[in-house]
């Protein structure tokens, strides 16, 4: 009977730490997921706010041009946010549409996870791709929209329990587009 006692403890242990395994590595994966989506989200809101443009809302002053590049910062890094400014990525749109007197919008953001093996903890890196809607402003006469697709890379770290873009390698407009 003592035996027998001593088998089905044995099993009842087993049972437990096996069950218990599975629970973390099903939690782990979840974690991992939903990482993934707090990142790309993060990611999304950034192509947002630089992409989703009215053209009777652009400052002309450059005091004007500091307050929008400073509401960037939330989403970047201090080296991301360094890198973000210095490659003017939010001017350049900006710069766009007001030239072109073009309202942009987002109409479709999509990212691609291309993360490996051996990639760091708490790291994630995207390819992206964005549909942007063009549409003319109150300032033109033009009527037609058009949609345009742009292409780029994004880093995306876990920093002080905050996802946050560390590089953003946009393939975006070009002022002499």
């Amino acid at each position: 009977m003592k035996k027998q006692s001593k088998t089905m403890t044995k099993a009842v242990v087993v049972g437990t730490l096996v069950l218990t395994c599975s629970l973390l590595f099903m939690a782990s994966g979840c974690s991992t997921r939903s990482d993934e989506a707090a990142a790309i989200k993060v990611g999304e809101s950034l192509k947002k706010m630089q992409y989703e443009i009215q053209v009777a809302d652009i400052g002309t002053t450059v005091e004007d041009r500091i307050k929008k590049q400073e509401e960037f910062k939330p989403f970047l890094t201090e080296q991301g946010y360094v890198a973000f400014a210095t490659n003017r990525q939010s001017a350049i749109a900006s710069g766009y549409a007001m030239k072109n007197k073009l309202n942009m919008k987002v109409k479709h953001i999509e990212f691609e996870n291309m993360n490996q093996d051996n990639m760091e903890k708490d790291t994630f890196s995207f390819r992206y791709s964005i549909d942007l809607e063009l549409s003319p402003s109150e300032l033109t006469s033009s009527k037609g929209t058009s949609v345009v697709t742009r292409t780029g890379h994004m880093s995306v770290v876990k920093q002080d329990d905050e996802w946050k873009v560390l590089k953003d390698l946009d393939n975006g407009f070009i002022a002499d587009e």
